[in-house]
């Protein structure tokens, strides 16, 4: 490859840099392009690799990272060959974007099995202050465990917000056809007390130029009091998207009703907006997105949000979770989950 062709083939297979850099093999890409062009076109881009066509039959969820370790060795000239006979090198291609989102995707969930394997248990400098809150209630080395367990989860819960933050929107985004604007390069910009357009601009969730759409994405709107000073953010964005000459759309996943809720569409609406609330929003992407990138959202952003609103009912049913040392096993009577642990 030359310089613009690696440049190019990085978008596959890298993000961040320094210490922060996710990088995956040429093997993997080649893997998860084998998966998009299926998803396609019902066939694979080429016969030549059989352990990896029959690897991709499995399907994205189900292949783990230890057969995945187990792929043979390719080079990135390899990988870049296929990915131009496949047509993911053209960004007009439909390929390119579904190859994009899929890359995006797995790298994250490679950066998170990382996080699992090597995220520290708290020690006492971190946690002993905070038995004061309980500490007589029950004996002193169950508190202490109580004290490095939900730290460790806390700690794990963060990391998993994050990353799913840096994956979920920006995929809808361009599953839209649109991007994700940081406040420095955004088209709406705030509105100051005295009622004026600044130049200060504000994030937007998903961005469509040609139509001038501004999106917000949000899984649910809550009653929570911390919220408060967050929802007066929100309530102020169809205001200011109207003044820069945009239509402001809310779409909200969890249909679950709220007085906040309602409040916040009526004011979408009042500005020239439209909402999409539960099954509506779904409805909506899938046909905003089109044949293809609807399918993406239909087989790998869909299908974990359906399954866990099935069983999360907000009343935990018990579980044991016990640290062997190389392995963290969670379970039930049923099933079992294992994080291999690094020493």
């Amino acid at each position: 490859m030359n310089k613009s062709q690696k440049e190019f083939y990085r978008q596959f297979s890298q993000h961040g840099t320094g210490d922060a850099k996710v990088e995956i093999s040429a093997s993997e890409v080649t893997l998860l392009l084998f998966i998009a062009y299926h998803d396609i076109h019902g066939t694979y881009p080429s016969q030549e690799f059989p352990t990896i066509s029959e690897l991709a039959k499995k399907g994205f969820y189900k292949i783990s990272f230890t057969e995945i370790n187990k792929l043979p060795e390719m080079t990135t000239d390899e990988s870049f060959e296929l990915l131009e006979r496949a047509g993911a090198t053209n960004i007009s291609d439909t390929i390119y974007l579904y190859l994009k989102n899929l890359c995006d995707l797995y790298r994250r969930r490679y950066k998170y099995d990382k996080i699992l394997q090597n995220q520290p248990f708290p020690n006492a400098d971190q946690v002993a202050p905070r038995s004061l809150l309980e500490y007589g209630k029950c004996d002193d080395s169950l508190l202490a465990i109580w004290l490095e367990w939900r730290k460790w989860f806390f700690d794990i819960d963060n990391r998993s917000g994050q990353e799913t933050g840096y994956v979920f929107e920006p995929i809808l985004a361009s599953c839209l056809g649109g991007v994700s604007v940081s406040h420095t390069n955004s088209p709406v910009k705030r509105i100051n007390d005295s009622g004026h357009r600044t130049s200060e601009g504000r994030q937007v969730d998903c961005y469509i130029e040609e139509v001038k759409e501004v999106y917000e994405l949000k899984m649910r709107v809550t009653i929570a009091a911390s919220g408060q000073g967050r929802f007066n953010e929100e309530m102020s964005f169809p205001h200011e998207a109207e003044a820069s000459g945009l239509t402001p759309i809310l779409v909200v996943f969890d249909e679950t009703g709220s007085v906040l809720l309602s409040k916040l569409k009526r004011q979408f609406e009042q500005h020239g907006g439209k909402c999409f609330v539960g099954k509506d929003a779904w409805e909506m992407l899938y046909k905003k997105a089109g044949k293809e990138m609807s399918l993406f959202i239909k087989k790998y952003i869909h299908p974990p949000v359906q399954a866990m609103g099935r069983f999360i009912d907000s009343n935990p049913q018990s579980i044991q979770i016990e640290n062997q040392g190389n392995e963290i096993v969670i379970s039930n009577n049923q099933n079992e989950y294992r994080i291999i642990r690094k020493k």
